[in-house]
């Protein structure tokens, strides 16, 4: 047991570096509007990789038996990295105009991190294929909950200590850097979501 829940925190910490757009939405998010709205974004991704997980250890049984689920999700996720994406390149202040009452910047943020993570094909490919390795490599299923369990707590760590040191960074950034900042992360973003339509439906 021991073994699977260290491997699982060092999974869970490495897979926060893979630079998805999850990744750069958790870094633009904590260098526009601060440390807690970047945290927000950590937590909706957390929550995303549980509910992959669950699903991973559990069984696909539960999930909806829908005719062209797959390419639903490439659809809707890719459009939502197509609207941040442009978003990002073509806004002209460093700041967007987001929601003021504390449940809506709660909702706004966590969805975000949310839907980034859960519409996002590749990590359903990666967690279904880690859990199908750990079931042919003999861990029980105690241990493979305690491995992705781990994995989820170094997940939600590495990911607000990177919303702490981008939101850090701030002070050194200039309102130049930030809008290249903003136009890398965009275009990231429309790269991300061509990608995902690319390997659905071209490959």
């Amino acid at each position: 047991m021991f073994q699977a829940i260290f491997f699982g925190f060092l999974y869970g910490f490495i897979l926060c570096f893979t630079f998805g757009p999850a990744f750069f939405r958790l870094i633009q998010t904590s260098i526009d509007t601060g440390f807690k709205r970047g945290v927000l974004i950590a937590l909706g991704v957390t929550i995303a990789d549980s509910i992959l997980m669950f699903f991973a250890v559990f069984g696909t049984s539960l999930l909806p038996n829908l005719e062209h689920f797959d390419d639903v999700i490439s659809v809707v996720g890719a459009s939502l990295l197509f609207i941040l994406g442009f978003n990002s390149l073509f806004k002209e202040q460093s700041q967007l105009v987001y929601p003021t009452s504390k449940f809506g910047s709660f909702l706004y943020y966590f969805t975000s991190g949310l839907f980034l993570n859960l519409l996002n094909p590749s990590n359903y490919v990666a967690v279904f294929a880690t859990s199908a390795y750990l079931v042919a490599k003999g861990l029980t299923l105690n241990e493979r909950i305690g491995f992705f369990l781990f994995s989820l707590i170094a997940t939600m760590i590495a990911e607000s200590l990177i919303a702490f040191y981008a939101q850090k960074m701030k002070r050194l950034l200039t309102k130049k850097v930030l809008k290249r900042i903003n136009q890398v992360a965009g275009l990231i973003f429309i790269g991300s979501g061509l990608m995902i339509l690319w390997k659905q439906f071209m490959n």
